[in-house]
């Protein structure tokens, strides 16, 4: 029977992996495994094993093979006792041996010839070094999720605890779950992978954590980070984040809880106050309650959460707006005479002098006045956040061969954002412009574990997710109210996003320049096959996995206007003709179709087999497939451009210029809707690449050895490749690309009707000639993107319970994207003229004015057209060190030190700083900019946007003894017991400085920047010496790529190639040259338990996050045409935080 029951799971594996699709098979069960030997060190064959999980009864026994080794599979998390008996010696008996989410718990027994029948209790703590596996992973155990501080209660801020993980310091004060961005062993900070109870939870539109489903601590049991090398049942190529929530037992159970903030706690903003504003509001009441037992004893349990978050806020960064730029000189005079006599300009426009009158509702002005001489201005608003989830978790014993598991997670999470907080869109820098957001989540898993036999186990589990992100801007000025005139106003009637000024990095107001709405639901099937074959445990199967993002988005639907200078805003002049110093305003408005419902599902198959040889030896053989098509919108509204495809052919207009857009190069989806499909356009397949890249096979092979017969000393080391599914925004790039939408530029039109007429949304698609194709578009030859991982580790047990572990730890990306200006404007010179394709023209010199006639594709944008492509790079090289003291006698700690190097030719956003000098803590999107030569691919190679070349982190907690003295009296025992420490110490390197110059490049038509030159002499070494006071780096060591009229370009190489007119070249100075401040914090926590019955009490606690109230400084100003360039203006951290917290648990 047994022999034909293992036959039929093998042609159910196989049936299920050719028939499934899925982002992960990631299990949700452990095992345990040993060897059983006598007092001689013989192995003892036929030795009885038995494990019961005292919680729920559940039981399971194998007997030891001709090796005296013995496994079970698929455990669920939880503490196990375990006996080990065999006629004729003493049993051995380990209590609550602990079995870890996807780990296996290593139990050796070596037996005494039996003296009496009483059987020997050993330790049930399995060994502290891991000699079967060369998988990187930390456990985040429920004592840690519930007793170390976290500022939003969110335990994804514990990800930096892990060593490899390089992420910013938690923003104590923000507002809503505040998940950070994080990068794992170089990894990009979408490469993540995220699961609850074995359900990708992961955000399919931007692949980040700011949306993900957070579960309550008091609700999850563990959080398993893998980091390297995990096996080939997980997918992804930067960090695995697995996640399980607690279950129900045969013994009734629970807590309920609150946490809570107010602003008398806390330390004021540092920039609040240089400028003498108070302590800002920020009230956060967090409460909660679980309750877990037995429907059934010993066969049917359930476990429920609940916990509420309201936070009003005006600390975090959707309420503070800090040292923004906003005019030197205006006062609260706002008559067009002051103005025009303080700023010194002929006239001030009518919208403008009602924009600098306009007040909001607490009667402040739109415009603030400034608090410093030099017009800067700092406040803050309130913004608020509530916060509904709850938790069900229902286990079923049908027969002691089956267990059915049923776990649903619901998150309703509204946030009010008064200032930016917009994932998508340039946000206005004041108040009044906010962002409507809510966030629903929605994780279901149903799972059937069934024991066909001790040795072969079968794991069936189906999931349900779904996301919701709804993102409404804040209408609080219409544009007609001032007289100003857009065609769209009746649709979107909200006044356009307007830069006060580009060129000096001054303040904006208006409505985001992107709205959103989305929702991401996402079916899923795994099956999981575990076997024991001797000496190898082997596990095959696969997942199918159906998702969906339905989203309407409009970009740029409000409108843009930029201003040059505070002083072009004070003129209206929205753009003048000429070019200044390089730079120029202008003025564009969006419209299109604004639906897509994009499909997918993907096909992922693995095998692994840990084998071990010997008893001190094991080798780790994986292989893993995927086939991860990129999605397609149902009714095939997407548009593209391919050069392949380009043809000069096109009309010319009265001055014999090019008019655009090229039909030829334009493509469609292949299954576009009759109503959606142009006759001149290309037709290409509905995914719009040319292959679905079909070959991804990823091979993992681990070695694990232990050196000693102790098992204290073991080393590790293995390779593998990993894959990553990109997010659906790579392919919904084609969202804003013709002939679906139609960006209109503008320049130097009057304040009141600065865009051109938009035609309505249902009369796309179309081409209207006189626009250029400006859009981002995926590249047709894109491929899915992959890491090599590597590593070589060595773990000694340096005492009871104490590890030391250093491992050198790579990685290689490759495939990654990278938006790319293709039509990058050519230099020409005597030479080497350029002959315009459409015209016929000889060009032999080079302006800023003959930039698209230049360009390689007529009627294409030189700056705005970008393909995003697969072509970046990526390498990693670290030391990490961690020293570990599993929980003992009250003190559990870990401390792990990372030094690394992250090198790249692209950096996504989400990881680094701003030009500002702020953290970019944006959504992040699986692509990345590339700034100066865009057709040198090494051009833009340097240091990652989120290197930290040094990070240490320690955490700890302490259950403080008891003192002598408070043996014997009640009050001493009531003031001097039950305390318990804990906190987080952290410190870092500061992130890299990559200074930019907005106005650089534009004799290539890169308008939207490059770096500029080093000053003669200057380098890095220069740039930070003799740095004048208040600068963190001296400004002088860098100029503009300045080219005057008949001089040679330098970036050229050619002598002949000059410049007819003035212009700004490519410079020399590399990417991410600089380093900015380093960081550190201390986050701290206090508590007292007073108990009231064995099982009953009653906990208060204190946390204190930034306890010394340490001012961490952000990066300078890298902006070289920022006024404060060289500046550091802002700071990384909140001020001191003091949160107050009262549990009671049964």
């Amino acid at each position: 029977m047994a022999g034909r029951s293992t036959s039929i799971i093998y042609v159910a594996g196989i049936f299920l992996g050719l028939t499934v699709s899925a982002s992960s098979q990631t299990q949700t069960t452990g095992r345990i495994t040993g060897t059983v030997k006598d007092a001689q060190g013989a192995v003892i064959i036929g030795a009885q094993v038995s494990i019961e999980n005292p919680a729920t009864a559940d039981k399971h026994s194998v007997t030891t093979d001709t090796s005296g080794n013995y496994s079970i599979l698929q455990l669920p998390p939880g503490a196990y006792d375990v006996r080990i008996s065999v006629p004729g010696f003493t049993p051995a008996v380990f209590h609550a041996v602990t079995i870890g989410l996807a780990e296996t718990s290593t139990i050796n027994a070596s037996l005494q010839i039996a003296q009496s029948s009483v059987a020997v209790t050993v330790s049930g703590a399995p060994p502290v070094v891991r000699g079967d596996s060369s998988e990187l992973a930390s456990t985040i155990d429920s004592r840690s999720l519930e007793t170390l501080p976290l500022p939003t209660r969110n335990f994804l801020q514990l990800l930096r605890l892990a060593p490899g993980v390089s992420a910013p310091l938690s923003n104590n004060s923000a507002v809503g779950r505040n998940s950070p961005n994080v990068s794992v062993n170089g990894s990009r900070v979408t490469q993540n992978g995220y699961q609850i109870n074995g359900i990708d939870a992961t955000d399919i539109s931007l692949h980040v954590f700011a949306d993900v489903a957070i579960p309550a601590p008091e609700s999850v049991i563990e959080v398993n980070v893998q980091t390297s090398l995990y096996d080939a049942s997980v997918a992804g190529a930067g960090g695995s984040v697995q996640v399980v929530t607690k279950n129900g037992s045969n013994f009734l159970h629970g807590a309920a809880y609150e946490y809570f903030r107010n602003e008398a706690f806390n330390a004021n903003d540092a920039n609040l106050n240089a400028v003498g504003l108070g302590r800002p509001v920020m009230r956060r009441n967090v409460y909660g309650a679980t309750l877990g037992g037995p429907l059934r004893k010993n066969k049917a349990f359930f476990f429920l959460s609940y916990q509420g978050t309201r936070d009003a806020n005006g600390a975090t960064e959707q309420s503070l707006y800090k040292s923004v730029l906003i005019a030197r000189g205006l006062t609260d005079d706002r008559s067009a005479a002051t103005l025009m006599n303080i700023f010194g300009v002929p006239s001030i426009d009518p919208i403008s002098l009602k924009l600098l009158n306009l007040t909001l509702p607490n009667g402040h002005f739109l415009i603030p006045t400034p608090q410093t001489a030099d017009g800067f201005v700092t406040g803050t608003a309130l913004s608020t956040y509530y916060e509904q989830q709850f938790n069900t978790n229902v286990d079923y014993r049908i027969t002691s061969r089956d267990l059915t598991t049923g776990k649903f997670f619901f998150a309703h999470s509204p946030l009010f954002s008064a200032i930016s907080g917009s994932n998508f869109g340039t946000p206005s820098s004041l108040p009044g412009f906010g962002a409507f957001i809510s966030v629903d989540n929605r994780v279901l898993s149903l799972q059937e574990i069934h024991t066909f036999s001790p040795t072969a186990v079968n794991e069936a589990r189906f999931g349900y997710s779904f996301l919701r992100h709804d993102e409404v801007p804040q209408e609080s000025v219409h544009d007609s109210s001032l007289g100003m005139q857009r065609s769209n106003a009746g649709q979107y009637p909200g006044l356009p996003l307007i830069v006060l000024g580009r060129d000096e990095g001054a303040a904006s107001i208006g409505t985001s320049d992107i709205t959103y709405r989305g929702n991401m639901p996402s079916l899923s099937f795994a099956d999981i096959v575990s076997l024991q074959r001797g000496k190898q445990n082997i596990r095959f199967g696969g997942e199918v996995r159906h998702s969906e993002w339905r989203a309407r988005a409009g970009v740029f639907s409000y409108g843009e206007i930029d201003f040059p200078t505070f002083d072009d805003f004070l003129v209206g002049n929205t753009g003048a003709s000429q070019i200044r110093d390089g730079t120029f305003g202008f003025a564009h408005l969006g419209t299109g179709l604004t639906q897509r419902d994009f499909i997918t599902a993907d096909y992922h198959l693995f095998v692994q087999d840990d084998w071990k040889i010997s008893p001190k030896f094991t080798v780790n053989l994986g292989l893993r497939y995927e086939l991860d098509p990129p999605p397609y919108d149902s009714q095939g509204r997407i548009g593209g451009f391919d050069p392949a495809l380009y043809k000069p052919s096109m009309e010319v207009d009265g001055n014999g210029l090019p008019v655009g857009p090229p039909a030829a190069g334009i493509t469609e989806a292949g299954n576009a809707l009759p109503q959606y499909s142009l006759p001149d356009v290309t037709r290409v397949g509905k995914r719009m690449v040319k292959s679905i890249d079909p070959n991804n096979f990823g091979p993992r092979i681990g070695l694990a050895w232990s050196l000693l017969d102790s098992g204290r000393l073991a080393l590790r080391s293995g390779y593998g490749i990993f894959y990553s599914r990109p997010s659906f925004f790579y392919l919904a790039l084609g969202y804003f690309s013709p002939p679906f939408f139609l960006d209109s530029d503008t320049s130097g039109q009057p304040f009141s009707n600065p865009f051109k007429t938009a035609p309505p949304d249902n009369s796309f698609p179309l081409l209207q000639p006189g626009n250029s194709v400006s859009a981002g578009v995926i590249d047709r030859n894109a491929r899915t993107p992959y890491t090599q991982q590597f590593n070589t580790s060595v773990q000694y047990e340096l005492l009871r319970n104490t590890t030391l572990q250093i491992a050198y730890v790579g990685s290689r990306g490759v495939k990654l994207f990278r938006v790319v200006a293709r039509n990058q404007a050519r230099i020409a010179s005597l030479d080497h003229p350029i002959t315009n394709a459409v015209t016929g023209q000889v060009i032999t010199d080079n302006s800023i004015e003959n930039v698209s006639l230049r360009a390689p594709m007529q009627g294409v944008s030189t700056a705005f057209f970008v393909l995003n492509e697969s072509t970046a790079q990526s390498t990693y090289h670290s030391l990490q060190a961690t020293l570990n003291h599993r929980f003992s006698r009250g003190l559990q700690f870990s401390a792990s030190y990372t030094f690394s190097r992250s090198i790249d030719n692209a950096s996504n956003p989400g990881g680094g700083a701003n030009s500002d000098g702020s953290l970019d803590r944006s959504g992040g999107l699986d692509t990345a900019n590339v700034w100066g030569n865009q057709l040198d691919p090494r051009g833009n190679r340097g240091i990652s946007d989120f290197d930290r070349s040094h990070y240490f982190v320690l955490n700890y907690i302490w259950n403080v003894p008891e003192p002598s003295f408070a043996h014997g009296s009640t009050v001493e025992r009531l003031l001097f017991s039950n305390w318990q420490l804990s906190g987080i110490v952290t410190a870092m390197s500061g992130l890299p400085v990559d200074i930019f110059d907005p106005g650089g490049g534009f004799l290539y038509g890169l308008f939207l920047g490059a770096r500029p030159n080093w000053a003669p002499g200057a380098n890095s070494k220069a740039a930070m010496s003799k740095v004048p006071v208040g600068y963190y780096f001296n400004p002088s060591a860098f100029s503009q790529a300045l080219v005057q009229p008949g001089q040679p370009i330098p970036s050229a190489d050619d002598p002949t190639a000059l410049a007819s007119d003035q212009g700004t070249d490519i410079g020399n100075v590399g990417r991410n040259v600089l380093r900015g401040p380093a960081q550190s914090n201390i986050d701290f926590s206090v508590g007292k338990r007073f108990p009231l019955t064995e099982l009953k009490g009653i906990e208060f606690r204190a946390d204190f996050f930034n306890l010394p109230n340490h001012a961490n400084r952000d990066n300078p100003v890298s902006d070289i045409g920022n006024a404060d360039f060289g500046k550091v203006l802002s700071f990384s951290s909140s001020p001191r935080i003091v949160q107050f917290a009262l549990k009671f648990t049964f």
